[in-house]
């Protein structure tokens, strides 16, 4: 008996490292740009915009550095099951994540570190334990640096001035 749970469990893991193998770092994406007012913050944030399931999967993977008042904001056709998470996966940066209900208010905040596995199923996933439709991804600690809280709300303003405040621009 024990012999046979001992095979058993061998080729699970033996299929278990073989498909972990066979997942792939999705190809470089280009990705438009806009501004997005955050909360109470008033300086206008420049994100990325991944709206495709490629620009889903590639994310900031293999970035090594992004900007202060620069992100990444992931919109999805429907609303996502709060199970479903984001993981850290060949991302070098450490990020803050927002999750974002359907009307664009944070529903759960994380700060995600940067996984070291070869292995993609050895990472960490952050789920949100809400149904969330956006995340938005910064660097790893400016929410908390800018009093960002559960509750805030992104608002998307397009391009705008450099001179531009959010105070301004959301009325």
């Amino acid at each position: 008996m024990k012999r046979l749970v001992f095979l058993i469990a061998s080729a699970v893991l033996i299929s278990a490292g073989s498909y972990a193998q066979n997942w792939r770092v999705p190809s470089a994406q280009s990705f438009d740009q806009t501004m997005i007012c955050l909360g109470e913050l008033d300086q206008p944030l420049t994100v990325e915009l991944a709206d495709k399931p490629a620009q889903h999967a590639r994310g900031l993977m293999q970035r090594e550095s992004l900007g202060e008042f620069s992100g990444m904001l992931f919109r999805y056709p429907e609303v996502r099951n709060g199970d479903t998470g984001f993981w850290m996966y060949q991302t070098l940066i450490p990020l803050d994540i927002a999750y974002l209900n359907q009307h664009q208010e944070i529903v759960k905040t994380f700060t995600m570190l940067p996984c070291g596995s070869d292995n993609p199923y050895n990472c960490r996933s952050y789920a949100p334990g809400k149904p969330y439709q956006f995340a938005l991804e910064m660097n790893a600690g400016f929410f908390a640096e800018h009093d960002i809280r559960m509750g805030d709300k992104v608002t998307i303003v397009g391009q705008q001035d450099a001179e531009s405040s959010c105070h301004d621009i959301v009325q």
